[in-house]
Order: C-alpha cells, then sequence, then structure tokens
C-alpha cells in the first residue's frame, strides 16, 4: 500500500513535470518572436514628483516618482541585502532564474483558476516582470517571464541581477529602489538603515502600495517581523539582533507624503491641469503648485460633511454585511479562531502542510487590500460570535475582540429607505460568522461602522477674487475619484428659487408686493395629466408678501411670478449668473429648480450673488514653483521678474497659454456682460438673511450668533437630492448631498436636516477669521415702514408693520 503511493506520488510529480514542459515549450515557441531585449540599469537618474500644497503650505498631492542615483551592488549593505532576500527568495544565489517547486505549484493554480494567483516568483523573475513586461496576469506572460529569467541569468550576473531588483523596485509612496524609499521614509541614505529599518524596506516588497510604512503601519510591523524571524532561522543575524530589531519602533521622519489633509479631488483637477498645460514632463521636474484652498477651512469642511454623512446614515439603520463564509472554507476559519494569524504569512510548503489552499489566502489578503482603500475605516472578517461579544480578523491581520454595549442601539436593520427593524438586543441580532465589517477606531478602541450609501459635494470660494477656498469631490476618493462638484448634475431643487426671485425684482417687483398662494391647475396636451403644483407643506397661504414667499420657500408663488416675468425673459436674467439659458427648462418647473447645475455652478451662482459688480471666475491655483523655489506662475498673469517663463524647457505650450488662470468652469465672456444690480441683490440677500434666521433654519443656526451670514436649502422631488448654499460677505459655500443613482435619502430627509447642519459645523470654525460685518446698503436703495398684511407704505403709528427695502424709483 505504501509503494503504491508513492509509485501514484511519482506518477503525478511526473504528470506535472511533461506538462509543465509542454505548456512552457509550446508557449515559447509561440511567443520568443515578441520577446524584448534585455538591457541592464547603469544611468544615474534624478526624478523629483509633481507637489501640489493649499495656499498656507499643507501638501495635499504628489504625482510622479521620486528616483535617486543608481546603487552599485558594492555599496548595498548586508543587512539589506538579506532582508531582501529573506523575504523574497533566500535561495536567490543558488537557482538558475527560477525554482521548480514553486514553479510547479503557480502552474497548478493557473491551469485552476486561468490566472497567475502566485508563486514561481525569484528575484530574477520579478526583475523581468516588473522592470522588462506588462503587470498583466496571463498564461503567456508567465512562459515570458521563464524564458526571460533564463536569459538575463546567462547574459548578467548574480550581482548586477539583484542590483538590478534593488535599484528598480517600487516601495510605495512614488519611492522606486532603495535609495529612494530609504529617503523617502528616514530621509537617510541606506548605509545609514538600522536592521529594523532594512527589514522595514523589505517588507514592502510584495503589496508596496498597501504594506508601506506610511499607509499601514501596523501591517508593515507584522511583516517587518515576520521577515526579522526568517533572517534568524537563515543565520543571517544573532538572536540578539533579531530581539532588538524586533523591538525597535517605527520612526519615520520624513511623512510629507502621508498627507495630513485629504484634498485630492482638486490635487486631481491640478495634476490633470498641469499635463494638459505643460505636458508630462511635469512628472519629474520637481514642480510645486500652489492651490487657493484654505487647510484649516478644508479640514473643517471635511469634518462636517463626514459627521452629518454618517449621522444620517446611523439614522437609517444597519444595512445586512457581505458574508464570506461560502468563500472561506472550515479549515481556514479553525486556524483563525485559535489565534493562529501566522498562516496569512505562510510559505506555500506550510500551507500544504496545514491542508490550507492558498488560493483562498490569496483572496483574504486581496479582500483587506480592497478595504485599505476605506481612509475612515478598517475592515474585519467576523471568525466567532457570541451575544456579548464578537472574535474578528481585522485588516491590520491581527486577530481582535468586539463587545456588544448601548452604542450599538442605532444598528437596527434597515428594511427600505423609510423603514427600520427593532432595536438590537446582542451581536446575534446584526452579525453571523464569516461578515464583512467596517470598524471606526476612537480613543484606541474600535467600533462597529459602515459605509455610508450617500454621498457629497462641498465647495467654497472667495467671493471678491473667484478663488477655492475647500473643495470635497466626495466622501472618499480612493472608492469613488468621481468629482461631484464639477460632473454631477443634480435638480438645483429650492435652492435656485433665489435667483428666480431676483429677476423678479429687477424687473420691477417689490418684496412687500403679494401673491395669491392658490391652487392652480395646467393643462397641456404634452402631458400625459393635469400639473396641480402644490406647497411642501400642502397648506396654501392666501395673498402673501414676496419675501415672505422666499422665506416659506413657497411654490406657488414661485411659478406665478415665472409665469407672470415670462420663461425665455427670465432666462435672459439669470445668464447673469453664469447659468447658459440652454441649460434653464424651457417651462414653468424652472421655478422649482427642475434644471440640474453642478455644485461648482451654483457656488458660482451665488458669489455673483454675494459679489454683483464683478464676475468673478472661479480658480484655484495661487503659484508655481520650480525646484529651487523660483515662482513661474502666478494668478492672474504674473510672472518672477527674474526669470522669463521660456527658460524652462519642460514648457511645452505657447506663452499666452502658460499665463492663463486656471480657471475651474469656463470663464464667463465679460464684453458686453450685463452685471447685476446691486441693489436687486442686496434684496436677495438681505431676505435669505431672514429666512436662515427663522424657524427650523433658525433652531439650527442659532448656534452661530450672527446676523451677517444668509442662505437658502433646497430638496428635490422624493428627497433624491438636498442642498444648501450659504454665505458671508467673503465666503460662499454650496453643499450637496444625495446618491450616485439618484435614488431617495428617505421621506423625513431635507436640505435643512443634512446639508444646512453641515453647513453650520463648517461656519464654527469659518467664521473664527471672518469678523462681524454690517452689510452695507448699497445706494438707491431705501428702508420704508410697509403694513404686513397688505405691504403698502404705512406711517409710523402703524402696530402691525415692519421696514421694507425699497428701490429709490419706487419710494
Amino acid at each position: 500500500m505504501f509503494i503504491k503511493s508513492i509509485n501514484l506520488s511519482l506518477l503525478a510529480l511526473l504528470i506535472g513535470v511533461l506538462l509543465s514542459i509542454f505548456i512552457i515549450g509550446g508557449g515559447y515557441l509561440i511567443t520568443k518572436q515578441n520577446l524584448p531585449e534585455i538591457n541592464l540599469v547603469n544611468e544615474d537618474t534624478l526624478q523629483i514628483p509633481l507637489k501640489i500644497y493649499t495656499s498656507d503650505g499643507v501638501l495635499i498631492g504628489e504625482f510622479g516618482d521620486q528616483k535617486r542615483r543608481t546603487i552599485k551592488y558594492d555599496e548595498i549593505p548586508q543587512n539589506l541585502k538579506n532582508a531582501f532576500l529573506a523575504a523574497e527568495d533566500d535561495k536567490f544565489f543558488d537557482h538558475n532564474g527560477i525554482r521548480i517547486p514553486s514553479l510547479l505549484r503557480a502552474l497548478y493554480q493557473m491551469l485552476r483558476s486561468g490566472e497567475i494567483v502566485s508563486g514561481g516568483g525569484t528575484i530574477t523573475m520579478q526583475v523581468v516582470r516588473g522592470y522588462l513586461l506588462s503587470r498583466e496576469q496571463k498564461i503567456i506572460r508567465k512562459i515570458k517571464e521563464i524564458y526571460l529569467a533564463f536569459e538575463l541569468e546567462s547574459s548578467a550576473s548574480k550581482e548586477e541581477i539583484f542590483s538590478i531588483y534593488l535599484n528598480t523596485i517600487f516601495l510605495g509612496n512614488r519611492s522606486y529602489g532603495v535609495e529612494a524609499a530609504a529617503n523617502k521614509y528616514f530621509s537617510k541614505s541606506i548605509n545609514e538603515l538600522t536592521l529594523s529599518e532594512s527589514a522595514l524596506l523589505a517588507s514592502s516588497a510584495q503589496l508596496p502600495s498597501r504594506i508601506n510604512p506610511i499607509r499601514s503601519p501596523e501591517r508593515s510591523i507584522i511583516r517587518r517581523n515576520w521577515i526579522l524571524a526568517r533572517m534568524f532561522r537563515l543565520g543571517y543575524i544573532g538572536k540578539a539582533q533579531f530581539l532588538i530589531a524586533k523591538s525597535e519602533p517605527i520612526n519615520l521622519t520624513q511623512l510629507e507624503s502621508n498627507f495630513s489633509l485629504d484634498g485630492r479631488h482638486i490635487a486631481e483637477i491640478t495634476r490633470q491641469s498641469m499635463i494638459d498645460r505643460y505636458g508630462l514632463s511635469v512628472y519629474k521636474n520637481g514642480l510645486s503648485v500652489i492651490t487657493t484652498l484654505d487647510s484649516k477651512l478644508q479640514k473643517a469642511a471635511l469634518n462636517s460633511v463626514t459627521k452629518n454623512l454618517y449621522d444620517y446614515d446611523k439614522r437609517h439603520g444597519w444595512r445586512e454585511p457581505i458574508n464570506l463564509l461560502s468563500r472561506i472554507p472550515d479549515s481556514v476559519f479553525k486556524e483563525l479562531q485559535n489565534g493562529n494569524i501566522d498562516i496569512l504569512y505562510q510559505k506555500s510548503e506550510t500551507l500544504d502542510y496545514l491542508g490550507i489552499d492558498e488560493l483562498y489566502i490569496s483572496a483574504i489578503r486581496d479582500l483587506f487590500e480592497e478595504l485599505l482603500i476605506l481612509e475612515k475605516h478598517s475592515g474585519g472578517i467576523v471568525v466567532d460570535v457570541k451575544p456579548e461579544r464578537i472574535k474578528y480578523l481585522h485588516s491590520s491581520f491581527q486577530l481582535k475582540s468586539l463587545y456588544w454595549d448601548e452604542s450599538y442601539n442605532w444598528a437596527r436593520r434597515k428594511i427600505d429607505i423609510n423603514k427600520l427593524g427593532p432595536r438590537p438586543q446582542n451581536f446575534y441580532d446584526i452579525l453571523r460568522l464569516g461578515d464583512l465589517i467596517y470598524l471606526t477606531e476612537k480613543n484606541g478602541k474600535y467600533y462597529l461602522d459602515q459605509v455610508p450609501d450617500a454621498e457629497t459635494a462641498f465647495i467654497s470660494t472667495e467671493p471678491s477674487t473667484g478663488a477655492i477656498k475647500t473643495y470635497i469631490g466626495g466622501l472618499n476618493f480612493s472608492k469613488s475619484n468621481f468629482d461631484r462638484v464639477q460632473q454631477s448634475y443634480p435638480q438645483a431643487g429650492s435652492s435656485f428659487k433665489p435667483f428666480i426671485y431676483a429677476s423678479a425684482f429687477a424687473n420691477g417687483y417689490k418684496a412687500s408686493d403679494l401673491i395669491n398662494d392658490a391652487p392652480i391647475i395646467f393643462e397641456d396636451s404634452n402631458l400625459e395629466s393635469s400639473w396641480r403644483p402644490e406647497n411642501y407643506t400642502g397648506k396654501f397661504y392666501g395673498p402673501i408678501r414676496l419675501r415672505e414667499a422666499l422665506v416659506q420657500s413657497v411654490n406657488l408663488v414661485s411659478i406665478k411670478l415665472l409665469r407672470e416675468m415670462g420663461i425665455f425673459s427670465t432666462q435672459d436674467f439669470l445668464s447673469k449668473f453664469g447659468f447658459s439659458p440652454s441649460r434653464l427648462a424651457p417651462d414653468l418647473s424652472l421655478a422649482l429648480g427642475s434644471s440640474s447645475f453642478s455644485p461648482a455652478e451654483m457656488v458660482r451662482a451665488y458669489s455673483m450673488l454675494v459679489n454683483p459688480e464683478e464676475a468673478k471666475d472661479l480658480f484655484f491655483i495661487e503659484r508655481i514653483t520650480d525646484r529651487n523655489g523660483n515662482t513661474i506662475f502666478q494668478n492672474p498673469q504674473v510672472v518672477n521678474d527674474n526669470k522669463s517663463i521660456d527658460a524652462f524647457p519642460w514648457f511645452e505650450t505657447q506663452l499666452t497659454e502658460k499665463i492663463k488662470p486656471f480657471y475651474l468652469l469656463p470663464p464667463i465672456e465679460k464684453e458686453n456682460f450685463e452685471y447685476i444690480d446691486p441693489r436687486v441683490a442686496f434684496i436677495t440677500k438681505d431676505i435669505l438673511r431672514e429666512g436662515l434666521s427663522r424657524g427650523v433654519n433658525g433652531v439650527k443656526t442659532r448656534i452661530l450668533n450672527r446676523n451677517d451670514i444668509a442662505g437658502k436649502t433646497g430638496t428635490t422631488n422624493d428627497s433624491i437630492s438636498t442642498w444648501f448654499s450659504g454665505f458671508h460677505n467673503n465666503l460662499v459655500t454650496t453643499v450637496w448631498i444625495g446618491t450616485d443613482d439618484f435614488s431617495s435619502l428617505g421621506d423625513n430627509e431635507f436640505g435643512s436636516s443634512i446639508a444646512l447642519p453641515s453647513w453650520v459645523d463648517f461656519m464654527k470654525t469659518a467664521l473664527i477669521n471672518l469678523p462681524q460685518e454690517e452689510w452695507k446698503i448699497p445706494a438707491g436703495l431705501s428702508y420704508v415702514r410697509v403694513d404686513r398684511e397688505t405691504g403698502k407704505p404705512v406711517d409710523e403709528n402703524s402696530q402691525n408693520s415692519y421696514f421694507e427695502l425699497f428701490l429709490d424709483e419706487d419710494t
């Protein structure tokens, strides 16, 4: 029986070898004519990435690769060599470019999955793969790697190959080669690295974008310690060295790329604009772009929208997590329940001994790599569930526990957007074995959380200049780089009404004029049924002053105003706010905000309301400096007196293009542009100031304790989009909250319940540096006492009266 078993094993091995030879040989005949030539790396290279900053010097973006001079083999410290050998290929100096057992295992997995899952990758093959070939995971590419590995081994010494490897390997944060990485993470040359730091660099070799000391320090330490243990077992270091290096904390002295502020949407716009204007060479010439963003305001905006989106999300309950039980076998769960986290780092031979298929471990690793894009969260897989406690594999590859408390009372099961289940009593009510969970860390403790379905856009501008001060294109750039400030066009809803009223005031209507808020029916042969617009409250107010109608956001008054003024003449006036007439609804629904605009277009319109005598275009780059700190571009067409812009050969466009400001939206044609009457703008602003101080809005804004702010909420049908645009005379902000698929946020969600609170929280910070100021009444505008019921002028003895703003020609 024993002999029979051996014979079967030998037969299987023989079949595997013959099959491998057949696949490799046949593949070679197919691909040999397309094999690239091998050129060794000898040149010295210095590349400095493009860096993007806020106006006050905070780094928000870095694009391009950092490369230093090429390091020769004899210059590489032994500890650094040994760390990479232990981590990646300890038999490198013994094999001829490939390792047969690993290769057979990789081929077996290829045949199972059709893709290269893992294995077979010697350092020689990594050089071939990373430096000479594409990253596509296909069988033909693997065959190419094998033959190129043989060719490289025959044409270069082991020392030359190893030098190529350490000079070209990507180690995260745009650092290529160990010298660049040592400089990036430690501000050191490789000759100055400690044993621990050498192992830490090697820890990034496999998954550099995900596991590196900046992105994931916990996982980097685990991986470093594993490498140090292997170095000890291989005899590269002694026990004392191992213990000392293992206990050494991470001490990063170069943290510039660990962005302390999220400004990636504006950084991406800046990157693309620089390429469009100056070409791809901007990636390597050490340029610094100083944007108009204010880091303190940006941070306040991020905090406010994040808080309010998560508050909204919790109001709508617990969504059932993705369950991975069918994708992870019992053998893996058993090892994890027993605390055997090491299986996630074991080589294929050890996993075979444990009876665990490496495909499953690869799947877990890949899953956690995906989870790392959720910056606010870490992830986990539930491996054990008890009523008061769960155990989970954390995305740092550590086994952790979570205990039930009353903070999870919010986690009522979501039945639909408007209905929740009963309050949960313990973990059994919300979690199962194998659930994928998200966690938030607060004060060193993890809490169960979930990622909101809703999204946001947030932009602030300085109306006197057009400079953009905050810019958030979405809740999580890594999860979705879709820029909702520019690229999303939701219906504007009631946030559009102030522009309808401004048109009315410009056309002779007074804020005290009465319009009858009564039911109205519109018949149209193009419609399936009659249109019976209603107010949100379902009430009708009867005769109502225009001021009060805008404060109350009365739908029917807006419609009647538009009908009386005429749609086309109103569209012409609305173009003064930057709205294109072709984008405006050609019917009476225009009065209710049925037209769709980006948040960028809305904030520009409100900025022109605040600063009506100038049509300031929105811009986002303040200046550009070269690697020596010389200013080579400054908005709006100012160039350093001591340097000609043409002295920089990497500029590839005409001079007029080089000094043109960087606009967010297509600039408004100023020739023959008709500006808004500042008196009309002031009346509209004054009504919005009153509207912000009353009712629900007043309750929410009372904490700001300011009377020099104003704004307007907006909610579209079925609460699909919610808006708030608010302003101080020196700062205008638009907030949009909704979903990318334009599904409902819930029947009880409005601009006042989501978007407005985000603005209020933001303004708590913004107003610190915006002193209280009196609004100056423009010339030609006067206050007149009028009756609240009739809107007619009355004498000073009238009790039911107030002061209303009138154009002088109307008094």
